[in-house]
């Protein structure tokens, strides 16, 4: 009889867990379900800035000893912080078409260097692969894009409104984009905003020492841009550095100071962008995403160069960036550590409306708990250099780098042309000092790690989309010309 009670007591606690865990199930699915509901429901507002050449690690709000950025630091006291972002791609054109795409560089193809670019034939994005403003379009949202970036590479596509131009190069445009935020206060829309404006030649003086400059040398730099414009010549970026050499201007120190002076001032805009919204009663409802698509190096391992470089390389000053959303209706302050990357921002903002994510997309929602997202690795590729071509893997802490010499093909590949692996261990030697490619009881790691990125790399490359070319348009050379490209 007590054997009897006993099994009958198990039984009973069993059924009791069942039903006790299908009530949390049903409660859960309600709950979802009403989310889902609430965010298909919810009017879509949408703001993407991408700041070219912003470093993380130089933003007040990523532990930056200097306050370079005020606005982003209010703008994270209500948002989500994701300390660990990189790009897919390394330089501006193929980073930022893997942010608009959801899809790497090897699958999107828009990938060569920026040198190609000299021959006024460049590839262009596939019409089988959508960017964001197109999947927005498609759901019937207002597409309006601020943004100096290549037309003729697909990045005019999808968009109703096409500003082909820095929307905080001054306060005319600013104001137009102003105006235009306004116009479409009470419409659904998807709003991209790109600047130049931290990128190299670095023309703001903000935090340049008193006795670095005077008065009128501080004109001169913080109007060089304008000035640039006025001129016919090519050498303007190179009158620049002239300048700087000149004035004993051209050292780590001072070039971080006008970096930095230059973010003090983008950022100073994207507050007065949070400031209209509130003032238009729609800053709640915003899904408002403030990213880079890379860094920039002051001399940490490259000891001679510290001006305008960038795209060559895959450590930390390269690519960490940052990766700031505000999501809807929330305040909900949130520092997110787990490593993410640039692909996953449009599949994140479908996820969150509940619209479809295209088969092509290769990144994550973010909304999705990482232990059940199916990457757990990070992968960056195409870098600007031309017959050499590098490419990274992050999985965990672990960061593996290999070189090859003249790849081929649209994914840019040569795996029997490597000339160098390098191997770095981020929690233990976050100044990527130490190769453990070099240390043989790493070199099994090595062999895995360079196996999974020659597969997703060749699977990435599998899906069936020709790569065609454009020529370049003569405002794209000007462009290239006046941040110091060509």
């Amino acid at each position: 009889c007590v054997y009897e009670e006993q099994q009958m007591n198990k039984y009973r606690k069993r059924i009791f867990s069942f039903f006790l865990l299908m009530i949390l199930l049903t409660i859960s699915i309600s709950i979802n379900c009403n989310k889902k509901r609430t965010n298909i429901n919810r009017k879509k507002q949408i703001i993407l800035i991408s700041v070219d050449t912003l470093r993380a690690d130089h933003l007040s709000c990523y532990g930056y000893s200097r306050d370079t950025s005020p606005a982003l630091s209010r703008l994270v006291e209500g948002a989500v912080c994701y300390t660990q972002a990189y790009p897919n791609g390394c330089w501006t054109i193929p980073s930022h078409v893997s942010l608009l795409t959801g899809t790497l560089p090897s699958r999107h193809g828009v990938n060569k260097t920026w040198q190609s670019i000299k021959q006024k034939q460049y590839p262009i994005l596939n019409d089988s692969i959508k960017s964001i403003s197109e999947i927005f379009k498609y759901y019937s949202l207002n597409t309006i894009k601020f943004a100096a970036l290549p037309d003729e590479l697909g990045f005019s596509r999808g968009f109703d409104i096409n500003n082909r131009v820095d929307p905080f190069a001054n306060e005319k445009i600013f104001n137009k984009l102003l105006g235009q935020l306004e116009e479409y206060k009470n419409k659904e829309f998807f709003l991209f905003i790109h600047t130049w404006q931290v990128h190299a030649p670095y023309s703001r003086s903000y935090f340049l020492k008193k006795e670095k400059a005077d008065i009128e040398k501080r004109k001169y730099i913080n109007n060089f841009r304008e000035i640039f414009k006025k001129k016919k010549s090519k050498n303007i970026p190179a009158d620049f550095l002239v300048f700087l050499k000149e004035n004993n201007l051209y050292n780590v120190k001072d070039c971080i100071d006008l970096y930095d002076s230059g973010i003090h001032y983008v950022d100073g805009f994207i507050g007065r962008i949070i400031d209209k919204a509130r003032q238009l009663n729609i800053y709640d409802d915003l899904f408002f995403i403030v990213v880079s698509d890379h860094g920039e190096h002051f001399a940490e391992h490259y000891r001679k160069k510290f001006y305008g470089y960038h795209g060559v390389d895959y450590f930390e000053e390269f690519i960490k960036v940052p990766l700031i959303i505000k999501y809807p209706d929330t305040n909900n302050p949130k520092k997110v550590s787990e490593p993410v990357s640039l692909v996953d921002v449009l599949p994140t903002i479908l996820d969150y409306y509940n619209m479809e994510i295209p088969d092509f997309v290769q990144g994550d929602s973010l909304l999705m708990p990482y232990l059940k997202r199916t990457r757990k690795y990070i992968v960056s590729e195409a870098i600007a250099e031309d017959k050499v071509e590098k490419k990274m893997i992050r999985v965990g802490d672990l960061k593996y780098i290999i070189t090859m010499r003249n790849p081929s093909k649209p994914e840019r590949v040569n795996w029997d042309s490597i000339v160098r692996r390098r191997l770095y261990d981020l929690r233990n030697d976050p100044l990527e000092k130490n190769n453990l490619y070099r240390d043989l009881k790493f070199r099994q790691i090595c062999i895995d790690f360079e196996k999974i990125l020659i597969n997703v790399v060749t699977n990435s490359a599998k899906i069936d989309f020709s790569i065609n070319k454009t020529k370049i348009s003569e405002r794209t050379i000007k462009d290239l010309e006046s941040l110091g490209y060509l």
